[in-house]
């Protein structure tokens, strides 16, 4: 490229590279100065998707105007080269400068605070930059910081500035993007992140600017994903603490919390404490360089309190030394504060450079993400970790839970039967090689919870509470748990669940969407509208429904009608006929009888053998009620109820049903219901 012009740009000599990008040093030759131009590397340069990264890059921090922020110029392309014109910066980044110079704590303070300023503006239009790290932080030769490098920024709040085939690609789902060493935990497990996860990576930059080494560091890719999940760095024993009055260790500390819920919240609240501790500095009230080190935080704390400022509060500390790898397993790898350490019952300890514990961290990536791919790559990985150690409780508990969700979500019906049995087999090995296991209980509640096993609501809910009782910290069982609750009417015990499921892991969308059914039963219409509408569809296609569900009931059925003709556009298969369903309720208040009986009939057809079809069937019934047509309506009433969904709550307020109030055979169901119900509040 060298000696090339492309545009009206003459490359003068290369900068440096990455994976996603080279960088030239050139001259705008119309503006007469100096640029710097990153185009793509000739081995991906026919990559449709490298480019609508490189262009999201370009349109990403374009949009962003601040002292701090590398200038975007230009964007362009010349035969294959794809291209964008940015600032040119005289200086070297943050890893090249940590090569040669540690800097003091004054001065490490002051580039943190100036990158967590342009973190702010960023934040603020909802991006979040997703790689904050040494090696995209400029250093001017005037001292100033330069963030550079957005391209793997990501907009959170305003999804429409990016156009539908960058946000597909923005959004695949356990695609883990960033920069290992500096990932928050919810970024390596691919994870929805919001502004915190920014914040626990420039976290991990203030720490290595303090120390001269990096908080998480390990031999192998497994080893360094098990220490950001499960670990406390190494204590700042050599960063510049004062005595007593220093607030960095706390600082740090706060930024590195493993659940986003006990960080800071906001960059804001970061840059006050930084300003505040580098004023404290300045004015010589902390003194540099004390060789004391920190106080140890206990691994097994049970109450982390967030503070509003980590200045006024006591000194946290950082962990040291490593945790057992029987720990690492026994935490389930959801990065969560410990409550009580417990051994896992392996015959064979499971070495952190084993095969068996490097596939089985990879299979934990894989198995959150939910989607057909990852799923069975997360099965071939827990088979390989069991196959490497057979005694590996953990490994047979997370591939009865992969095996469950690719029973419930993408196998053929054929399939089915097999692979819940082949989940049964693993759950029971993991808890007869170890009765203690959380992650195992868990996925025993995955497996009865189903139309397989005909929906045995409590001892569903006890294996969650089990789960819950061994790990208090476990989000997704509370999450269950409180799923469960909902379906079988018990509405205030399922909105506490979900409420703890939130606090432990604020990102859990699935647990938040829940809150808006529980309003649906409730017919508090206008709040479930509000959940919903907050819910990204993309992310799920089954908010959609509820949406337009909650528009009709709140009386706006132009609104609702043309959602459900978006999403059955959008998503012509309608699993589990849902959106139909709706439809149908639709056309039946209409007086539509022919249309109504004809969705419903298409609903069925599509919706049978879903796992949740028992919302269809619902539907449905609610269908027929409105057309004054009791006998199909009770029929479909009764599969809601023995098929997984027995909600007295929802059957006695909804106003759908009310054809049906005085009729005999109605009124029984609702007292059988009803004396079910009863048992539940009782006993659960």
């Amino acid at each position: 490229m060298v000696g090339r012009t492309i545009s009206h740009y003459r490359i003068l000599e290369k900068l440096g590279h990455g994976g996603m990008g080279e960088v030239y040093l050139a001259e705008d030759q119309q503006l007469g100065r100096k640029v710097a131009i990153k185009f793509l590397p000739p081995e991906i340069a026919t990559d449709e998707h490298a480019k609508q990264r490189l262009l999201r890059e370009a349109k990403t921090a374009a949009t962003l105007d601040h002292p701090n922020i590398c200038a975007i110029y230009d964007v362009g392309q010349e035969g294959d080269c794809s291209f964008i014109v940015l600032q040119y910066i005289d200086g070297e980044t943050l890893a090249a400068r940590l090569r040669h110079h540690r800097p003091d704590v004054r001065e490490a303070l002051a580039i943190t605070e100036q990158v967590a300023d342009a973190l702010k503006q960023a934040h603020a239009r909802g991006i979040v930059h997703r790689d904050i790290k040494p090696e995209n932080i400029m250093l001017t030769t005037g001292g100033q910081v330069k963030v550079l490098d957005f391209g793997l920024a990501k907009m959170v709040r305003d999804p429409q500035i990016i156009d539908a085939d960058t946000a597909t690609f923005l959004s695949m789902p356990g695609t883990l993007v960033g920069t290992l060493p500096y990932m928050s935990p919810e970024q390596v497990r691919c994870e929805e992140l919001d502004c915190r996860s920014d914040i626990f990576s420039l976290g991990a930059v203030l720490y290595e600017l303090l120390s001269g080494r990096k908080p998480f560091e390990a031999k192998n890719k497994a080893e360094l994903i098990a220490a950001i999940l499960t670990k406390d760095p190494p204590p700042l024993t050599d960063s510049g603490l004062a005595p007593e009055g220093g607030g960095e260790t706390q600082l740090v500390c706060k930024c590195l919390e493993k659940t986003a819920g006990l960080r800071y919240q906001t960059i804001s609240d970061l840059i006050a404490d930084l300003r505040d501790l580098r004023k404290q500095y300045e004015s010589g009230h902390v003194v540099q360089r004390s060789t004391t080190a920190p106080a140890k935080r206990s691994a097994t704390n049970t109450n982390p309190e967030p503070k509003s400022s980590v200045l006024g509060g006591p000194r946290l500390g950082l962990l040291a030394g490593a945790v057992a790898v029987a720990l690492i397993v026994a935490a389930g790898i959801y990065g969560l504060p410990f409550r009580t350490p417990k051994k896992i019952l392996l015959s064979d300890a499971v070495s952190p450079n084993s095969a068996a514990y490097d596939a089985y961290l990879r299979g934990k990536v894989n198995v959150s993400s939910e989607n057909p791919e990852n799923n069975e790559t997360a099965i071939k990985l827990f088979q390989q970790a069991i196959a490497a150690n057979p005694n590996f409780a953990a490994a047979y508990a997370e591939l009865a839970r992969a095996y469950s969700i690719k029973a419930r979500l993408f196998a053929p019906g054929a399939e089915k039967n097999e692979l819940n049995e082949d989940a049964e087999v693993a759950v029971e090995k993991a808890l007869a090689i170890d009765p203690n296991l959380a992650e195992g209980h868990f996925a025993q509640g995955l497996i009865l919870w189903t139309p397989y096993k005909r929906f045995p609501h409590e001892q569903a809910i006890h294996a969650y509470q089990r789960a819950i009782e061994l790990n208090p910290n476990f989000d997704e069982a509370h999450h269950q748990l409180g799923y469960i609750y909902l379906h079988i009417g018990l509405l205030d015990k399922a909105w506490q669940e979900l409420e703890k499921a939130l606090a432990i892991n604020p990102g859990n969308t699935l647990a938040r969407f829940r809150l808006g059914q529980i309003q649906m039963c409730r017919a508090k219409y206008e709040e479930a509208f509000q959940i919903f509408d907050s819910t990204p569809i993309e992310k799920n296609p089954g908010v959609g429904a509820y949406k337009s569900n909650a528009l009709y009931r709140l009386g706006r059925t132009e609104e609702a009608s043309a959602l459900i003709e978006q999403l059955l556009k959008k998503y012509p298969k309608d699993e589990g006929g849902l959106v139909t369903s709706v439809k149908a309720m639709m056309l039946a208040q209409a007086g539509k009888q022919r249309e109504a009986e004809a969705a419903i009939q298409h609903a069925v057809e599509i919706g049978r053998g879903f796992i949740h079809f028992h919302h269809t069937s619902y539907n449905i019934a609610s269908a027929y009620a409105l057309m004054h047509q009791p006998a199909p309506a009770l029929k479909w009433l009764q599969v809601t109820a023995e098929e997984g969904f027995p909600n007295y709550p929802l059957f006695a307020g909804d106003s759908n049903l009310d054809n049906l109030r005085k009729n005999p055979q109605f009124v029984s169901f609702m007292e059988k219901l009803k004396q079910q119900w009863e048992g539940y509040q009782a006993t659960l």
